[in-house]
């Protein structure tokens, strides 16, 4: 049986490629970022409590995202860390759509801005999964998540109202994990809808019932794809080589790169079945 497969490329001391041919998640490496070294700090594409739509509660909230030089890959990772104020535990939380913030956390919510290109994306695609690799602090029973939501029109998260809801990816964090690991999980469909959104948020904590100092870092997040020649490659590979798949065989020529590369293939479990270094003279 064809065994399907995800090719990564990486440039060796440069960013990162994922290789899916279809869309990403915005700045899913979390590579990129303004404000950087203040209280405002937040990756590009992402937001948190700091940029809330209440902005007396986004100037007195505390930081609860910060970029860290602890990576899986790259150079960067996101970090969220639960931080305590005026005796409320505020959840460490990053979001490709809006924080809508107020005193009492069990009325705030994220929510896609359709009307704000800062606060959505656009996207079309129905992925298989969602991929990433992350680390975990909690303090006591606590548990962060990543939820990545595909829907039409406006919607919140959480919400009761999920007629705009056409698929979820869904994954909870628990007990500590102090070196790198790769989780992975399966998009679940309510209906055969083509999205408009797409709205993602990680937490580091339960909720309303976050602890403080619960810490989770997050990085190389990545969407799968079911491709028809069982391979998920992107056009970052295509403009670098010729690359076809044949009978269980990955074939590659004319590999256009000045600099060497290491080329990852992971089956969809997660194992590492390929790990090897290239450059222009491997080429079939």
């Amino acid at each position: 049986m064809t065994k399907k497969i995800i090719i990564s490329l990486f440039l060796i001391k440069a960013s990162i490629f994922t290789l899916n041919a279809q869309d990403q998640i915005e700045n899913s490496d979390f590579e990129n970022w303004e404000n950087i070294g203040s209280s405002d700090e937040e990756p590009n594409d992402w937001s948190s409590v700091k940029s809330s739509d209440n902005s007396f509660l986004s100037n007195t909230a505390p930081q609860v995202i910060s970029r860290s030089n602890d990576s899986h890959s790259g150079s960067y990772s996101l970090k969220l860390k639960n931080e305590t104020i005026f005796g409320i535990v505020a959840n460490g939380i990053a979001t490709t759509g809006r924080v809508h913030a107020e005193t009492n956390p069990n009325n705030a919510y994220v929510y896609t801005d359709q009307n704000n290109t800062e606060y959505n994306q656009n996207f079309t695609d129905k992925p298989d999964s969602l991929t990433g690799w992350y680390k975990y602090s909690p303090q006591g029973n606590d548990k962060g998540d990543i939820q990545v939501l595909l829907h039409s029109g406006y919607t919140e998260m959480p919400t009761s109202d999920q007629s705009n809801w056409i698929g979820i990816a869904k994954n909870e964090f628990s007990g500590t994990n102090s070196n790198w690991m790769r989780f992975s999980t399966p998009f679940n469909y309510m209906n055969n809808s083509t999205p408009s959104f797409m709205l993602s948020v990680i937490s580091s904590g339960d909720s309303t019932i976050a602890i403080d100092g619960s810490e989770l870092l997050i990085d190389d997040l990545t969407l799968v794809y079911n491709t028809n020649s069982n391979v998920n490659v992107s056009s970052a590979l295509y403009s670098k080589c010729e690359l076809w798949f044949n009978n269980d065989v990955i074939y590659f020529k004319n590999l256009n790169i000045n600099n060497e590369y290491l080329l990852k293939i992971y089956d969809l479990t997660g194992k590492n079945i390929v790990n090897r270094k290239i450059n222009s003279a491997d080429s079939n």
